[in-house]
């Protein structure tokens, strides 16, 4: 059974001889508020205390993002009154206004004024959301993101800025949502993704920041795609979706950003016909190679694009298109690379294992998948077990062979 974020702060705390007074003086917290983290009060899902937690603790941020077996029932609003830290915080004013309309409030009694450091702690926020989900996958953490996204949302409702803090902020709030889609993403919450891309798009194009808007619309494309039953017209509208984002990443987005977002058109015009969209295909992955060997551009932090992820990539292209030995060979590099990253490595596996069944080599796919099975099922990702999962139904009319029978017995 897996154990609460507090009790795994607590156990640590205790395995090291500190006492809560301590820990609270190391993090900016009372004795009583650290109390509150361990019996898994409000502040757990905040990662800005959570990161204050691990480095006093000296531990990965990872290790405290667990999800609680027992039900989420977190009281959001008192998450809300009290601000990040759980504690002695001043509550939020409740109210409808737009980012826009709000950008220039004037402070009133019991609000927060938001200034640049609030923004970077947000920008720090979403960019541990997704060094997290590359680390131990989305489902642990659908409800750090959630909370992630109402605190910001809450920021731009009720606190008061000047209107340049009010456009950073703003497109801090669009690239939190887009953390937190993808997050609800990998963990098969597809609906819920839906949302917070849109909203990401929206909230992007409020404040004219084309970046943001192409990374919502870049992710938005996966999500209605074949491999989550998309019909063809999603799959259409996945295509759009994606050349949309690459456009809007054309002007300021640099190397890795205009890649991804090339990539990201790859996949969707592969997904909706490899045979006839072959050209366009090629087109794309190109112009994904040729951009990342660029240097124009600016790229956010949050633009992950490794040469393993790139390598990776470029292999599902191969796949769709029937070159399976090619994306043998690329897929073979990204597991090799992404050794860092334990999601993100495991679902390359499960690639390799997918297009080597694909290729006709059964017994070697599913050997694959049996070698990488204790490092695919430390993940927490719903996403990478329904692939799985599907390789696995590919192969059972293969059962009388002995590395499916051992493939499919590991299943169960």
């Amino acid at each position: 059974m897996r154990v609460t974020t507090g009790e795994v702060i607590r156990r640590i705390r205790l395995s090291t001889g500190m006492t809560q007074r301590e820990l609270g003086a190391l993090v900016g917290l009372t004795q009583p508020a650290i109390s509150q983290l361990e019996r898994g009060g409000p502040a757990v899902h905040d990662l800005r205390v959570l990161r204050r937690v691990a480095r006093a603790l000296r531990v990965p941020l990872a290790i405290l993002a667990v999800e609680s077996d027992e039900e989420a029932n977190v009281n959001r609003r008192n998450f809300l009154r009290t601000g990040a830290l759980g504690a002695g915080t001043t509550a939020l004013p409740s109210g409808a206004r737009s980012p826009v309309d709000n950008r220039t409030a004037a402070t009133s009694t019991g609000a927060v004024r938001i200034g640049p450091e609030e923004v970077a702690e947000i920008a720090a926020n979403t960019n541990e959301l997704h060094e997290l989900d590359l680390l131990v996958g989305g489902d642990r953490l659908c409800r750090v993101a959630t909370h992630g996204v109402r605190y910001v949302e809450q920021l731009l409702d009720g606190a008061s800025y000047t209107e340049s803090v009010g456009k950073s902020l703003t497109s801090a709030a669009a690239e939190m949502m887009t953390a937190a889609g993808w997050v609800h993403y990998d963990a098969g919450r597809l609906d819920e993704a839906r949302r917070y891309y849109a909203g990401a798009a929206q909230a992007g194009a409020a404040v004219e920041d084309g970046i943001a808007v192409a990374h919502a619309l870049g992710n938005a494309s996966s999500l209605l795609t074949e491999w989550n039953g998309g019909t063809p017209a999603a799959m259409r509208q996945a295509v759009q979706y994606a050349q949309a984002a690459s456009r809007a990443a054309l002007g300021r987005g640099g190397p890795k950003l205009r890649a991804l977002l090339a990539i990201r058109e790859a996949d969707a015009l592969g997904m909706q016909n490899p045979t006839q969209n072959k050209a366009a295909v090629t087109d794309a992955l190109s112009r994904a190679h040729r951009a990342y060997e660029s240097s124009r551009g600016f790229d956010p932090d949050w633009v992950y694009l490794p040469e393993a992820l790139l390598c990776g990539m470029t292999g599902i292209m191969h796949m769709y298109l029937g070159e399976h030995a090619a994306a043998s060979k690329q897929i073979r590099a990204a597991v090799k690379g992404s050794t860092a990253w334990p999601r993100e490595q495991a679902e390359w596996c499960v690639q390799l294992g997918r297009n080597l069944v694909q290729a006709g080599e059964i017994a070697e796919g599913c050997q694959v998948l049996t070698d990488h099975r204790e490092a695919i099922d430390q993940i927490a990702s719903t996403r990478v077990r329904q692939k799985l999962e599907l390789v696995a139904a590919a192969v059972r009319p293969h059962s009388r062979a002995p590395e499916v029978r051992e493939f499919l017995a590991s299943l169960s």
